[in-house]
């Protein structure tokens, strides 16, 4: 039954258990798309543009980064490109309007099925200027206002204001 949810019989557990199969689906039997997890943790959907092919150019050792490339992927629903640049948008955000900030690293992870601007899990990794301060309370902040800015992402892409081949990706 793709993209419906499913109850288990009571016999099975006592715990209330809903399982979502197949959400991102169609309808045909030739349109399945199983994963253990149903985030994209767990392999991605990895492109297949080659290496050093990532937003912004590097491959990075020691710092955190995708095996996804932004180059010619969806730009309104490929979870990979926009979360790339969301997570890139976000530590840029944070460290421009932070000065108690010297560095973010920003993890973004879906859950198939669910809207690009809903992340299963926002994870923010903070490099403070001094090691005796403790994180600013405007993080929180920026955080929910670039998330709920991802669904409007590919239009910035389209008009320019976002670009994936510089750093800082958004102006400059």
């Amino acid at each position: 039954m793709p993209g419906r949810a499913l109850s288990l019989d009571a016999a099975l557990t006592p715990l209330s258990v809903e399982v979502a199969v197949n959400t991102a689906d169609g309808d045909l039997p030739d349109e399945i798309y199983l994963t253990v997890t149903g985030t994209s943790a767990e392999a991605g959907d990895d492109g297949q543009v080659g290496r050093g092919n990532r937003a912004n150019g590097l491959i990075a050792p020691y710092r955190p980064m995708t095996m996804e490339a932004v180059a010619g992927k969806n730009p309104i629903s490929h979870v990979g490109k926009l979360y790339n640049l969301a997570a890139g948008l976000l530590a840029e955000a944070i460290v421009a309007e932070t000065p108690e900030v010297a560095a973010a690293d920003c993890f973004l992870v879906s859950r198939i099925g669910r809207p690009i601007d809903q992340p299963h899990m926002v994870h923010v990794r903070l490099a403070l200027a001094s090691p005796a301060r403790t994180p600013p309370p405007n993080v929180a902040a920026i955080v929910r206002r670039e998330v709920a800015g991802i669904g409007g992402l590919w239009r910035a892409l389209m008009d320019g204001t976002v670009r994936f081949d510089r750093w800082p990706l958004r102006g400059g």
